[in-house]
Parts: C-alpha cells; structure tokens; sequence
C-alpha cells in the first residue's frame, strides 16, 4: 500500500463498502472513487476528514500509512450505519449568519417546528449562497447516531431529493406558525410515497407524498453544544 489509491482501496474493502456507498455518501459519481483508488486522481483535501472517518481511519493513515492498518471486517459483516456529514470548523467561512429553528417532539417520530428563529449562526461553505437555508435543531432519537437530540441539521431547501441523503418532510408549508415535520432518510420515492429510513429502532417505512409535500435536503450538522 504505497500510494494514497491503494490505501483508499484497501480501507474501503475492510470496512465492507463497495464503491458506490463511498460515492453515495460522500455526494460524487462513483468513477471518482475508481479514479481515486487507481490514482488516476486525488480526493480534494476537504474531502479527506469525512473519507477518512467514512473508512474508520485516520488522515495520516489515508496520506502516509501512518498508525496500524483497519483490520478486515468479518464475512457477513456489514460497515457500522452511516452517520450525518460533518462539516470541518475551517469552512464555515461565511460572515453572514443563517436562522436556527426549534422542535419540539411530537408523537409517533414526528416533530413540530416553529419558525421564529431562536439563534443566528454562521453559515457553513455548503449554504454561503444559498436563499433561505436554515438550522433546525433535532428533537428526539429516532436517527441515532445520524442525529441526537439538540444537534443541528443545516438544511438547503432549494435541493431535489436524493437517495439515500436525510431530509425533512413537512406535513404543511414552513412559511411561518407551527409545522409538523419528520427526520428520516430517505431511500427513494415515487408518484405516490416516499421510502423512508430510521435508525432507533430500525425501520423502514413509507409516507404518502400528498400527506408530506414538502422535502427539505439536509447538508450537515452541528454537534449539540
């Protein structure tokens, strides 16, 4: 394993991904991750943070071998849940600052918001341009260890859906008052439903589209404070 592809290879193999989950996880085309571990190309350092904690390494590992190698995993074994993104305390560069909203638990997994801002934060390189995005701190368990309760989602409303990203349904338009909304990732979707994922307890469900029209992307997070 002398060079970072090879690494990157071998790392991803031990902890029981194939390709298009590294690319999945990370937002990019799974022939980066095949360039990458042909060093055919380099992944951008901002990438490396979240490579490596996708991987269960270090970054000096990923550059320079350095610390002892990722065992293999287990036949049959699958990699640990995926985990939010977290954005690296570098690139919130932004001067301008976003609103920060609450929820409140509800029944059933749900959670009402309400859309009198709490706090202003800064804005992370994800949402620096981007027209109404927002922070939306989590209520309840149902994603651990995706989300814990407190931390905050930073949520681009403007995205499409995306397979296997976490979103925030809303069961009416956030434009103001109180508004029930769920946390879930989302695994796909159709005409009529949206396919849907928890982690505690595991559970995979379905929500007619009509019932929650609303589908807002979340980007990353921010540890609760």
């Amino acid at each position: 394993m002398k060079t970072l592809g090879e690494r990157i290879r071998y790392a991803r193999k031990a902890r029981g991904l194939v390709q298009q989950q590294v690319a999945t996880h990370l937002g990019i085309a799974r022939v980066n991750i095949t360039q990458w571990e042909a060093d055919q190309t380099k992944p951008e350092a901002k990438r490396l943070p979240e490579l490596a904690t996708l991987l269960g390494v270090t970054e000096s590992w990923l550059l320079s071998r350095s610390g002892e190698d990722p065992q293999p995993a287990k036949p049959g074994k699958q990699a640990d849940k995926p985990v939010s993104r977290i954005i690296p305390g570098q690139q919130l560069i932004s001067p301008e600052k976003m609103p920060v909203y609450a929820a409140a638990q509800g029944g059933d997994g749900h959670v009402i918001v309400s859309f009198d801002a709490v706090d202003y934060v800064k804005r992370p390189a994800e949402l620096e341009s981007v027209r109404g995005g927002y922070g939306l701190l989590v209520a309840g368990d149902s994603m651990v260890p995706a989300f814990r309760g407190g931390d905050m989602a930073l949520v681009n409303p403007h995205l499409p859906p995306s397979r296997e990203k976490n979103v925030i349904l809303y069961h009416t338009p956030p434009h103001g008052g109180d508004v029930e909304a769920i946390i879930k990732q989302l695994n796909g979707w159709n005409d009529r439903e949206w396919h849907l994922q928890q982690w505690n307890p595991f559970r995979e469900f379905t929500e007619f589209r009509q019932e929650w029209p609303i589908c807002h992307r979340v980007v990353g997070r921010y540890d609760a404070r």
